[in-house]
This record gives C-alpha cells, sequence and structure tokens, in this order.
C-alpha cells in the first residue's frame, strides 16, 4: 500500500510536466534570442591614450665650473632658493697646485724683465757720469796749459817737448771722454724694443694665467643662477667631479608642461589645440586639463615603441605636479556632444556598407547606416537609425566594422 501510494502521484507529475516542457521548449524556439542595446544620445570623444612626462617651462642646468671634489652641500632636492644662494662648494687642489705655480713663475719672470724694462740701474748711470765729468775737467785744464806752452814756445821760453807731452795728455783725455760717453750710450741701449716687448709680454700672459687660476678657484663657489626649487641634484658630497658634469636642475614651481609619448600610427591624428586629461598614480583622484601645444618635430625610439615627443600645455600651473613624473595621457581627437552612438559590436560591413540589424518580429532586419565618429567601443551613426531603437550585438556571421 505504502508503495502505491507513491507511486501514483510521480505518476501524476509525470504525465502533467512532460507536456508542459515540450510546450515551453517549444515556444522559446519561436522567440527571437538576441543580445540588444539601444541607441542613444551622449557625448561620444575620440581620444589616443598614451604616457608622458612633466617637465619644467624654464629649467636651469648648473654645471661644474672646475674640476675637483664636492666638499660641501648647502641645499637639497625641493629645496626653495633665491638667486645667488651658495648650493656647494667645489675643492680643486689642482686648480691650487697650478695657481701656486704659476704665481712663482710669475715672480721670477718680474725679477729677470726689471733690467730689460727699466733700463740701467742708478748707480751704473752715476758713476759713469762722474767719471765723464772729471774727465771733461782734466780735458779743459789740460787744453789751458797746452795754450799757455804753446804761447811760451813761440815767443822760445819753453821747450817744444813740453808742447808735444801736453798734446799727448789732452789727445788722450779726449778719447777717454768719447769711450766713457759711447758706454753710457751702450749701456743706455743694453737693450732692444723687441727685447722689452718680449718680457713685458711674457710678464703679462703670465699675469692672465694667474688671474684666470685665481678666478677658477673662486668659482668652486656654486651660486643659484635665478630664483626656483632644486628639483634635481646628480652629486653628493665627497664626489668628484669634471667640468662641464652636470650638478643640479632648478625651475620654478608651477611653471610647469607635458611632454606625451604618442606612438608613430597615432602622431597624424594629433594637431595643435587639441584637449589632454591627465592622471598620475599619486593622485588618483585629481585630473589636469591641458592643450596640444606642439607636434612631434621626429620619431624617436622609446623601449620597445617608436613614439613622436608631444608639447603640451598644462592649465593652472599645478604645483602638486613636479618634474620627471611619469603620468597618464589622453589626447581628445575628435569630439561630439549630442551624438547618436550603439556599440562597436552592434556595426558590421554588408559588403562594403556599414550596417545594423535591428529585431522585428521573431526576427530580424538589417539597416545600412552612415558611421560618424568611431573609438574602440562606440560608433557614431550619423543617419539610419533613430535614437532609442535597439540594435542587435555580438553576430559572428557578418564582417566586423
Amino acid at each position: 500500500m505504502r508503495k502505491q501510494n507513491i507511486l501514483i502521484p510521480l505518476l501524476i507529475v509525470i504525465a502533467v510536466g512532460i507536456p508542459l516542457v515540450i510546450y515551453y521548449l517549444s515556444n522559446k524556439s519561436d522567440s527571437p534570442q538576441f543580445l540588444l542595446a539601444k541607441a542613444t544620445r551622449r557625448e561620444i570623444r575620440v581620444v589616443v591614450n598614451t604616457n608622458g612626462i612633466i617637465d619644467p617651462v624654464d629649467r636651469s642646468d648648473i654645471y661644474a665650473p672646475i674640476d675637483g671634489f664636492v666638499s660641501r652641500i648647502l641645499k637639497q632636492e625641493g629645496s626653495a632658493i633665491e638667486r645667488g644662494t651658495l648650493l656647494m662648494r667645489l675643492d680643486s687642489e689642482q686648480v691650487r697646485t697650478a695657481l701656486a705655480e704659476a704665481t712663482a713663475a710669475l715672480l721670477q719672470e718680474k725679477r729677470q724683465a726689471r733690467v730689460v724694462l727699466a733700463g740701467p740701474s742708478k748707480e751704473e748711470v752715476t758713476a759713469l757720469d762722474a767719471s765723464a765729468a772729471e774727465c771733461e775737467m782734466q780735458l779743459d785744464q789740460t787744453s789751458k796749459d797746452l795754450a799757455v806752452e804753446q804761447s811760451l814756445y813761440l815767443k822760445g821760453a819753453t821747450a817744444l817737448v813740453s808742447v808735444e807731452n801736453l798734446q799727448k795728455q789732452r789727445d788722450q783725455l779726449q778719447l777717454r771722454l768719447e769711450n766713457l760717453k759711447q758706454k753710457k750710450r751702450d749701456l743706455e741701449a743694453r737693450y732692444s724694443p723687441e727685447d722689452k716687448e718680449w718680457e713685458q709680454g711674457k710678464i703679462t700672459e703670465l699675469t692672465k694665467q694667474v688671474g684666470l687660476l685665481e678666478q677658477q678657484l673662486q668659482m668652486g663657489s656654486v651660486f643659484a643662477p635665478k630664483t626656483g626649487l632644486i628639483y634635481s641634484l646628480s652629486v653628493k658630497p665627497g664626489s668628484y667631479v669634471t667640468k662641464g658634469q652636470l650638478l643640479a636642475q632648478i625651475y620654478q614651481l608651477g611653471k610647469i608642461m607635458l611632454r606625451a609619448y604618442v606612438d608613430e600610427p597615432d602622431l597624424g591624428r594629433v594637431q595643435k589645440g587639441q584637449q589632454v586629461r591627465i592622471e598620475w598614480d599619486g593622485m588618483p583622484n585629481r585630473q589636469w586639463a591641458g592643450l596640444v601645444e606642439k607636434r612631434a618635430e621626429q620619431v624617436v625610439p622609446l623601449n620597445s615603441r617608436s613614439v613622436g615627443y608631444v608639447l603640451c600645455t598644462i592649465d593652472g600651473e599645478p604645483k602638486e605636479l613636479i618634474p620627471n613624473l611619469n603620468v597618464k595621457v589622453e589626447i581628445v581627437i575628435a569630439r561630439k556632444e549630442d551624438a547618436l552612438v550603439v556599440p562597436r559590436a552592434a556595426v558590421f560591413n554588408l559588403n562594403g556598407q556599414p550596417t545594423v540589424m535591428l529585431p522585428e518580429g521573431t526576427g530580424t532586419v538589417l539597416k545600412p547606416v552612415v558611421p560618424g565618429l568611431v573609438t574602440p567601443e562606440e560608433v557614431e551613426i550619423v543617419q539610419g537609425i533613430a535614437s532609442g531603437n535597439s540594435v542587435v550585438l555580438n553576430h559572428g556571421e557578418f564582417t566586423k566594422y
């Protein structure tokens, strides 16, 4: 009896359930089974998504003026500084040694050139003048004595030999006086103008060398060339630097621009004046706006990419964006606010004609359309359907648009 009580209800359920399932399946097969979306009016934007880096607008690079060691750094990265602020000191043993050697050489050359440039010493000239004056006095006296002797000889009051001796003395004194005068002339003309010019040139050259070395030693103190913020410091205390090596970089806070890395295939679509949107992972809830300022002038390799550097302005001089930040970039190539938009999966090519599929009754109907702006996800429909029309998605039997 118990088995019969269980079996009878089971048979009733089977008898009633099977026809219901058959009816449901038959009705389900008669109704169309499509994934649909509606054509709606809203903004559509065609964008180029890439990355970029923040650059200062007016950057000042500070280079090492001499070879030497960084003995002291007084300002660190992030420090706000005024023009003329002492940033660091460089110590160059090479410059100090060269300056000492050049100074010693200059002093030695001045000593050697003194005789050439100043002429004979006062003592030498005075001695020659005194000898010449004494000789002139003796010559004058001898000439007078000779005149007296000659007068006496004519009167027969003296011998001829006395006259001849006085004449000999006079001649000797005249010769000696001429020799003294010539010696003075030779002394004064000991060095020619060319000799003096040569010595003066050596002194001038060594003086310049000493001055330059002193200037280089002073340049070991590195000062800020302008007011701004240190955003890059390339050396540490104790580092050895060579002349011309980059030491630090300064910029004015907020004075920044964007260098966007646009892939080669997208460069032709980027034009001056297009809107730019910037995002930074460090502040995920913030966005910054800007404009394309300058198109890329060349294509350069960047890791595994070929890109062009597109320069963009940034609105508002944001101080939170600092140089060398890596940011995400969206460049708006085209934009329409009130566009009729459908998912891109709803549009396909039928014999070269952009087409959509509309549901109709238990089936579908094909509708040619005129597309406008196209993004990877959406298509603007300029002509062919109306707002609110449903379109069929994911129909794999046609070529995707």
